[in-house]
């Protein structure tokens, strides 16, 4: 199973976990970083600083993104193969996960709001758990038959 985050963005923990770096343990920006923080007026520590920050956040959701396909795959155990989970993606700009599978060989596209997900992993709801495995299950109505 293929997991991606499409998509760039800092959480404010993030940024606030960056702010006491010190300078020399920040990332070398590259010519082009530099020429983009010069022309947004930024200097090359804080843009530097955004670039740490946003690396921090791209491994969390990441991991949100395994997660999310670790829960899919513990769902799907024991159909035989007839369900195969490919792609896991997380669409930052649009706050949602596009899992696409393979049911009995006919692709299938499914969609889930990250919030959903943010609920799951975050408080560990059943509400939420039971949300997830219905439009799963939703998702393969009717192809798995």
């Amino acid at each position: 199973m293929e997991i991606t985050v499409q998509g760039w963005r800092a959480s404010a923990a993030e940024w606030d976990a960056v702010r006491g770096v010190p300078s020399g343990d920040l990332p070398a920006l590259s010519p082009e970083q530099k020429e983009v923080a010069q022309k947004l007026g930024v200097s090359e520590e804080d843009y530097a600083r955004s670039v740490l920050a946003g690396r921090r956040t791209q491994d969390i959701l990441l991991q949100k993104a395994e997660a999310l396909g670790a829960f899919l795959e513990r769902r799907i155990s024991g159909n035989g193969g007839e369900v195969q989970i490919n792609r896991v993606v997380l669409d930052v700009v649009e706050h949602k996960f596009t899992i696409e599978l393979s049911v009995n060989g006919k692709p299938r596209l499914l969609r889930i709001e990250e919030s959903l997900v943010d609920d799951y992993l975050d408080s560990g709801s059943a509400d939420s758990e039971e949300s997830l495995g219905r439009i799963f299950d939703r998702a393969l109505l009717g192809v798995t038959a």
